[in-house]
């Protein structure tokens, strides 16, 4: 193996780790504030593998997957479901202290094949099952382990299930548990299903080659923040036109719209400090323009702004840190960024 190619492969490494960390911090905050999903349609797989392989590496646990391709498509925050996943990983490590086996598996099923789902609106879910050969729930206090701050583990905090159980809800769904001493735990997560036309699987097989055009306006208080983004603009094909705050983005906007390059789009900052965000910034803009593309950007996942951009005057929203892919997903969506094809 090359020098370089190791390199790539621990810098790859580093950014799932990365990835991982920033779900976890927002852990107790979605829990405690009760963080509104941000959700997207995408493939449930291999997504939650990449989570559960992480999850499990350097341990003494193998992870089976049984899979079927046929897996529907669903609408889901991939920071709160890794979440959910986790926590679920990290108990089933602890019931298995000399190893062994963990299988995941999951299916399509209708409303009408499960009495647990009746109460639900939806009629097609995806059920994942996570299922250990740990030692497994004393039947006593199985109904307590989804409680806030349970916990029988003598460093436990208790939030782990509890934040599962609200993801899982916010989502549509449903978790359940069944356990049996000396053989065992599995957990079931059920997902609506989406009929969303948005998303389409054989996007993910196009090319990674884009192009774009036009000019950008990005606001952030952070130089290094913006100068990343600007890079990133600048390397798929935009012009970028850089502001710190709420009202510096305004003046410019108000200047360069009747220009021979009008400004395109917008990518606002969500908080500054000191000076104007984009909540009080979007509502200026939209006295001026109803349908430029203004996307809010803020590492505050529970924010109900990101949760709900639209609500809000903003076209969509994007978490902090992304990635060069999400972004790129971001303005294809939105017909900013074309193949070059």
């Amino acid at each position: 193996m090359s020098d370089e190619i190791a390199s790539s492969q621990l810098l790859n490494s580093a950014i799932k780790s990365i990835d991982r960390a920033r779900a976890l911090s927002h852990q107790l905050l979605t829990f405690s504030k009760g963080g509104e999903p941000v959700k997207k349609p995408g493939k449930l797989f291999p997504f939650i593998e990449e989570i559960v392989k992480f999850s499990l590496s350097g341990s003494n646990i193998q992870p089976v997957f049984n899979i079927p391709d046929d897996i529907q498509i669903c609408e889901f925050d991939k920071n709160q479901l890794s979440q959910v996943i986790e926590n679920i990983i990290i108990n089933a490590q602890q019931a298995m202290p000399l190893g062994g086996e963990i299988v995941i598996s999951a299916q399509n099923i209708t409303l009408n094949e499960n009495r647990i789902l009746q109460k639900t609106y939806n009629k097609d879910f995806v059920k994942i099952s996570i299922k250990d050969s740990g030692i497994g729930i004393p039947a006593d206090i199985i109904s307590s382990i989804f409680d806030p701050f349970f916990t029988t583990k003598e460093k436990g905090h208790g939030l782990g299930l509890a934040t599962s159980y609200s993801i899982v809800k916010k989502h549509g769904g449903v978790i359940t548990v069944d356990s049996e001493m000396g053989k065992g735990t599995t957990f079931h997560i059920y997902l609506p299903a989406t009929r969303n036309n948005v998303y389409n699987v054989q996007e993910e097989q196009k090319s990674d080659y884009y192009k774009g055009e036009g000019r950008i306006l990005i606001m952030d208080d952070e130089d290094i923040l913006r100068d990343v983004l600007k890079s990133i603009l600048n390397s798929l094909g935009y012009e970028v036109i850089v502001t710190e705050n709420g009202e510096q983005a305004i003046k410019a906007f108000k200047e360069e719209k009747n220009s021979n390059k009008p400004i395109i789009a917008m990518i606002f900052d969500l908080t500054v400090h000191g000076a104007m965000g984009g909540k009080d910034a979007i509502a200026e803009i939209r006295k001026i323009d109803e349908n430029i593309p203004v996307f809010v950007a803020s590492g505050y996942a529970s924010d109900p702004i990101i949760a709900n951009p639209q609500k809000y005057g903003f076209t969509d929203s994007i978490g902090k840190p992304f990635s060069i892919k999400e972004l790129k997903e971001l303005l294809k969506k939105h017909f900013l960024i074309a193949d070059n094809k």
